[in-house]
């Protein structure tokens, strides 16, 4: 009987002690488990984006009042640019069935006619570097041709009003081109327009400034008439900390992430700036350099967390 009880205790101890080892492990697994991120330094120049096209410096529109129908264009340039059409331009007139389709004052049709031009002249000179198209119809105020006196390229790009205030002249620019759209040139803004105008974006309308930019160097793929997007650099590039958007929370009392301290989450505050596809700049908060917990907003701060590796 002594020895079969000596049995049974040592049994117990042995159960007893495998209790003691499962309870440590059963804590463990109710620590809850997340994915660390890490933030990344790069370097930023925040810019304002517009967009335009490309065309020759000081390059002039050479417009009618009249819609015309231009029978040709003259190969040497002169003080003639183009040969007017009066029998089709008299059709267009009348086709338009009132007078306050024109651009220009006229008692009746009758009188829209008789001003019909024989010729358009320029009011520059120049080298014709675009014209329109013979035998069609060209509307008030659009451009007959384009008188450029420069052999100089640039861009002149539309820029909200909202943003106009930033934009300096000797600013340094980005220029992409939808022709070349891997390709990135260079230049310089030469001139703000002194007078803002009104231009669809969309169905919305909106007020923006001119604003010409000179490429840096010449290069034989530009081309008067082709589309550019700009960005306007506004300061030196900086060095700036980027973290994921899956590691910025935010609540009543603002944006915020958890940083892993000694197995813990620890709640930071921080101050966000510039935006990108793939994080947001932290003016202030974190150094850069902690670990940082995903989805912080499903942690509690100062809760234990163990990392999933």
């Amino acid at each position: 009987m002594r020895k079969r009880a000596v049995i049974i205790s040592a049994a117990a101890v042995v159960v007893a002690l495998s209790a003691v080892a499962v309870v440590p492990k059963a804590v463990e697994n109710s620590v809850p488990v997340t994915e660390t991120l890490r933030a990344s330094v790069r370097e930023y120049s925040e810019t304002v984006c517009g967009s335009g096209s490309v065309s020759f410096v000081g390059q002039n529109e050479i417009t009618s009042s009249l819609p015309l129908v231009l029978d040709k264009f003259l190969v040497n340039v002169g003080e003639e640019i183009a040969v007017v059409d009066k029998k089709s331009s008299e059709a267009l007139i009348k086709s338009l069935g009132q007078v306050k389709a024109l651009a220009i004052p006229a008692a009746s049709l009758e009188t829209a006619v008789a001003m019909i031009p024989e010729s358009i002249s320029s009011d520059c000179n120049g080298k014709v570097v675009a014209t329109a198209s013979c035998g069609t119809a060209i509307q008030s105020g659009s451009s007959i041709a384009s008188v450029s006196q420069s052999e100089q390229l640039s861009v002149s790009a539309a820029i909200s009003e909202l943003e106009i205030a930033k934009i300096s002249l000797g600013q340094k620019a980005r220029i992409t081109l939808s022709a070349y759209p891997e390709s990135v040139f260079t230049g310089t803004v030469s001139e703000i327009a002194q007078t803002a105008r009104k231009r669809y974006s969309g169905s919305v309308l909106e007020t923006v400034v001119d604003v010409s930019i000179i490429f840096d160097r010449a290069d034989e793929r530009l081309k008067s008439g082709l589309s550019a997007d700009v960005e306007i650099e506004l300061g030196e590039p900086r060095k700036i900390c980027v973290v994921p958007y899956a590691a910025v929370g935010q609540d009543d009392n603002g944006e915020y992430v958890c940083v892993y301290e000694d197995g813990k989450a620890v709640r930071r505050d921080i101050k966000t700036g510039a935006e990108f596809s793939d994080g947001t700049e932290v003016v202030s908060g974190i150094d850069g350099n902690e670990i940082l917990l995903k989805e912080p907003d499903k942690i509690t701060n100062k809760s234990n967390i163990r990392i999933d590796e």
